[in-house]
């Protein structure tokens, strides 16, 4: 709602002195002294807020920016609310009687005419049909002859707006949304390469492209929580909309003098209508594809004659913000449409390049009393049956020196600087700015322009709202003085002073804005800017800049020009290193929590909840790189819950965890029997899916928690559960998905693990630093030397930089790690086993089928807020899933199994089944040589890598394997144990006699009639008794 001035005066009097009043209808306010207190709404300090009813004030004792003088202020410093809601509330508070607004005086819109001709067949009651009348179109205006896919040869008619929708995998369906086609010059449709998964370059295929136009966009949020109104499927580019009558101006080559370029289809189509060349652009800042101009757009103006190229942009052109918010910038929303100017500018400009001079205009529609806002409004309504005069008013602007015109204003901007274009905004002065805007910021405690925050004070003159102390003032000022020590003076009589920089007041200035050293462990330093609560590494150009930028918002000429004449002098790295240390308030990691930061708010994790608070109520201090830009919304209730029953874990999928796609993606790669129908799944199968499933999560949560634990320290080790029929690696099954979860959610350090000597580079750790959360070392080779990690995972973590600098982490602040692989990690026995956290995948994912057949969307870079948001819940529950019930390994029979079989390897298994398939060889003694010889025979080229001794061993690993027993006349056939152990307590399974060894493949109950020895060669009878 808008409010005049009136309005404002009327709320601002109403509520004047009533700051009790407003404050109680929110908290309980307790008397104490002649003053009331109650808990900040902000960060919920007990008693910390503080409301003084004679003084008219309210503070808060533990929020700096949480104080004011009078209920505005407070509303939207302690209650977070725009200034319209808080004027809205105040409204209604006090029963404010507000001014009517003004009657619109709209000319009436036309609706098409079921089964008419200019409905062409399509239904006039959809919402598609109800927004082309509004902007006076008609389906018959947005039937374009085009060709189809394929088909180069057949014309067809098709309406480029449409009904319909798009599902959550982007597929075009049946809906009351509005469906708007591209067709390029010559009518083909316009298409673009869909990035497939996976490492090629070449993995594309090529797909129609669309937008769509939400009939509801509050109901489809961006990836800041925002509604958007269009949506273009991920990947696709920016291409430009061109009508079909502008596309039959160039293919019969007519010559028009100005090309004009409207934000939105709809806007083209209805310029085009009426007489005014237009192609369209998704958006302000989707002119350019890949650096360069749409190739269509070069060939309309090289073929049609165009000299003049203009954007026209809507009436809104140059208003703030709709909901202005305290530590917000007011000035986004104008930068935002001056680098739009700026970009079309120098994408014109690059036509010179290919010989093509043009014109180039910026252009705006004017403001009017029936609040038109885009052209097509303009024509529809104020116009509507003299859409001609537009026309000509748009010629007579263009070729006005003023550029205003009686509808719109143009600017020739052709040899325009930067500098120039922003004083459209007037975005060159914080003084021009505030004025141009005043009455919409005056009403604010305070906003911010540029870097620096500033307000209006009670006389109504602008001023700086940040401090500023004497021991900060960098300059000297010095009177200039001529030969005989006499003060100078201008031609105006006003003394001339010359400008010294103040060292001790500089380093003040720094030193008071958060700007200092922070130390490493190697005892070196870097520069920090500590904006509580984020600490930010910056360099000494960053430094410089920043009071260069102060400097020109708040200081003289004289000032400005001494900064520019010696700012490296003042303003290096010797200087900066006399600044002060700042020990930032990093919280030390706990093992019972942890914390997700995200733009306006953060989240803190425990087993048993999930706390969304202010940055107000946090006393720590935290990396930039750990706050995300993006907000995120918790749902109050996990995505999953199990259930444990005896050892076995079932699990329920909340609503919303049936929606994301990743916790979906983790169930799929947790399924084992996938290939089976649902009715053909045994329970334990079921059960043994849930816990894959399980196990994944925890160690999400265990990645994900900052904290520590001398009693975990494993390595997360994704790699595949199925063994393939050859025993190669399937790969392809999302192991590396965990991966790069992890690298958009927090600091990593990624390490390829291709190459066969990776821990012979000794500074493979470089990139590891004090941020450095998770090592990722993605897809490492069969022979990955997994002990080469043991010191890294149990103790401290010493990284050798490039330059000789050697860095030692303590265990509580190094990385953990993850490793991807196609292939088992060799080792066993307890000290492999107890740092390793084995996490299965089953081939569900694979060469022919991805996650994007699935979802319809490539993770991450093309997720909409929803699934961000899905996905941050997911990780929340994750964690406390962790601290629930720790370290879940995966079901270790098939991860063993297929360990087994890399071990032993496909050539001894083909020949082994084969050998021991025949009666003559199963349950028999056999000597070594003989066997050892059929092995060799069977593949000669094994004699070059496997000895006889491996050859044992990978022996007794087959049987392992196979479930047979080795040698199985060692054993007591009564008890199965072994007959002898040697001085260690290991079993004796060794068979010689006369100096040769034997091998006997069987089971425990076979019938061994040679005779055998015992561990001193003394012959012995089955039942292991001396024979004599």
């Amino acid at each position: 709602m808008s409010y005049t001035q009136d309005d404002i005066r009327r709320i601002k009097d109403a509520s004047e002195g009533r700051l009790v009043d407003v404050i109680s209808d929110f908290h309980e306010l307790r008397r104490k002294g002649k003053d009331y207190v109650c808990d900040c709404p902000v960060c919920k300090g007990k008693d910390k807020m503080s409301v003084s009813p004679a003084k008219g004030l309210f503070k808060c004792w533990n929020c700096p920016d949480v104080s004011g003088n009078n209920a505005i202020s407070y509303l939207m410093k302690a209650e977070r609310m725009t200034y319209p809601d808080a004027l809205d509330h105040l409204a209604r508070r006090f029963s404010v009687i507000l001014d009517p607004p003004p009657a619109l005086t709209r000319a009436e819109r036309p609706r098409m005419k079921k089964k008419s001709k200019d409905a062409k067949g399509e239904d006039t009651d959809s919402y598609c049909a109800r927004m082309l009348a509004a902007s006076g179109l008609t389906f018959a205006d947005v039937t374009a002859k085009i060709y189809k896919t394929g088909d180069t040869q057949s014309i067809f008619e098709a309406r480029t707006f449409r009904p319909g929708t798009v599902d959550e995998y982007g597929n075009i369906t049946q809906g009351d949304d509005v469906i708007i086609e591209y067709y390029d010059l010559e009518g083909m449709p316009v298409t673009y390469l869909r990035k497939m998964p996976g490492r090629r370059k070449s993995n594309t295929e090529p797909k129609e492209y669309y937008r769509v136009r939400w009939q509801y966009p509050e109901e489809h949020l961006d990836k800041n929580g925002q509604p958007y109104k269009y949506k273009s499927p991920a990947g696709s580019g920016t291409p430009i909309y061109i009508p079909e009558r502008l596309r039959r101006m160039y293919k019969e080559k007519m010559q028009f003098t100005r090309l004009y370029i409207q934000e939105g289809e709809k806007k083209a189509e209805k310029a085009c209508k009426h007489g005014i060349p237009s192609i369209a652009v998704s958006g302000i800042q989707n002119l350019g594809q890949k650096g360069s101009l749409p190739e269509d757009l070069v060939k309309i103006i090289t073929t049609c004659g165009v000299q003049e190229v203009a954007f026209i942009f809507d009436s809104d052109w140059n208003d703030l913000s709709r909901n202005i918010k305290i530590n917000t910038p007011v000035d986004t929303r104008p930068k935002c449409f001056f680098a739009a100017a700026r970009n079309f500018k120098e994408y014109m400009r690059m036509l010179k390049n290919r010989g093509i001079m043009v014109e180039i205009f910026i252009g705006h529609i004017l403001k009017n009393e029936a609040d038109d806002k885009g052209l097509d409004d303009l024509l529809a309504n104020t116009l509507q049956g003299r859409e001609g005069e537009l026309a000509k008013d748009m010629e007579f602007a263009c070729n006005e020196k003023s550029g205003h015109g009686q509808y719109v204003d143009m600017y020739k901007v052709t040899t325009w600087n930067d500098q120039k274009l922003r004083e459209l905004w007037n975005l060159h002065s914080h003084e021009k700015f505030a004025e141009q805007h005043k009455n919409v910021l005056k009403e604010l405690p305070e906003f911010i322009f540029g870097r620096y925050a500033w307000k209006f004070d009670e006389d109504g003159k602008l001023v700086s709202a940040l401090p500023f102390e004497e021991d900060e003032k960098f300059w000297i000022e010095v009177p200039k003085e001529d030969r005989n020590g006499n003060q100078k003076y201008d031609s105006n009589g006003n003394p001339m002073y010359d400008c010294q920089y103040d060292y001790v007041a500089g380093k003040n200035f720094f030193q008071n804005r958060g700007i200092g050293r922070y130390r490493l462990l190697d005892e070196s330093w870097l520069f920090i800017h500590l904006d509580p609560p984020v600490v930010r590494t910056i360099s000494v150009d960053d430094a410089r800049d920043f009071m260069y930028a102060f400097a020109e918002q708040h200081c003289s000429r004289r000032v400005n020009n001494m900064l520019l004449q010696g700012g490296s002098q003042y303003v290096g790295p010797y200087q900066m290193s006399r600044l002060a240390f700042i020990t930032p308030n990093f919280v030390a990691a706990s093992r019972e929590e942890q914390y997700f930061y995200f733009a306006s708010r953060c989240w803190q994790i425990t087993q048993y909840e999930v706390k969304e608070v202010g940055y107000e109520s946090i006393m720590h201090h935290i990396w930039s790189e750990q706050k995300k830009s993006v907000d995120a919304e918790y749902y109050g209730h996990p995505l999953i819950t199990f259930t444990e029953t005896d050892g076995k874990y079932t699990y329920e999928l909340s609503p919303e965890g049936k929606k994301c796609h990743y916790l979906q993606f983790l169930i799929n790669t947790s399924n084992f029997t996938w290939r089976k129908k649902p009715e053909e799944v045994e329970e334990d199968e079921l059960l043994e899916n849930n816990l894959h499933l399980l196990s994944k999560l925890c160690a999400i949560g265990y990645m994900l928690m900052e904290a520590k634990d001398n009693n975990v320290t494993r390595a997360v080790i994704g790699m595949d559960g199925k063994q393939s029929e050859v025993g190669e690696s399937n790969g392809r099954s999302g192991k590396s998905l965990i991966g790069e979860l992890m690298r958009q959610v927090m600091p990593i350090v990624y390490i390829p693990g291709k190459k066969p000597d990776i821990f012979n580079d000794s500074f493979v750790w470089n990139d590891i630093d004090e941020k450095t959360r998770l090592v990722f070392i993605d897809d490492v080779l069969q022979n990955f030397n997994f002990e080469f990690l043991f010191p890294n995972l149990t103790g401290d973590w010493t990284v050798n930089k490039k330059g000789g600098s050697r860095i030692t982490y303590p265990f509580a602040k190094s990385p953990k790690i993850y490793i991807a692989t196609n292939h088992a990690i060799r080792g066993t026995g307890s000290s492999f086993t107890d740092r390793q956290w084995l996490i299965a995948f089953s081939d569900y994912y694979n060469d022919t089928h991805k996650p994007l057949d699935d979802f319809g969307v490539l993770f991450f870079s093309e997720w909409d807020y929803q699934q961000w948001n899905l996905c941050w819940n997911m990780l929340a529950n994750c964690i406390q899933l962790y601290l629930k019930y720790g370290v879940v390994q995966a079901p270790g029979e098939r991860l063993e199994q297929r360990k087994l079989r890399q071990e032993i390897g496909e050539t001894l298994i083909s020949w082994a089944d084969e050998y021991f398939s025949s009666d003559e060889h199963i349950n028999k003694r056999i000597a070594r040589k003989e066997m050892y010889d059929s092995f060799v025979t069977y593949d000669p080229s094994q004699r070059k890598y496997i000895q006889p001794q491996p050859f044992k061993k990978k022996l007794v690993l087959y049987c392992k394997w196979k479930g047979y027993l080795f040698n199985p006349n060692k054993y007591d056939s009564k008890s199965g144990k072994p007959l002898y152990y040697d001085k260690d307590g290991k079993p004796i399974l060794d068979d010689k006699s006369g100096g040769v060894e034997y091998f006997t493949i069987g089971t425990q109950n076979c019938d061994t009639t040679s005779n055998t020895t015992d561990p001193m060669g003394l012959p012995i009878d089955n039942q292991g008794k001396l024979e004599f």
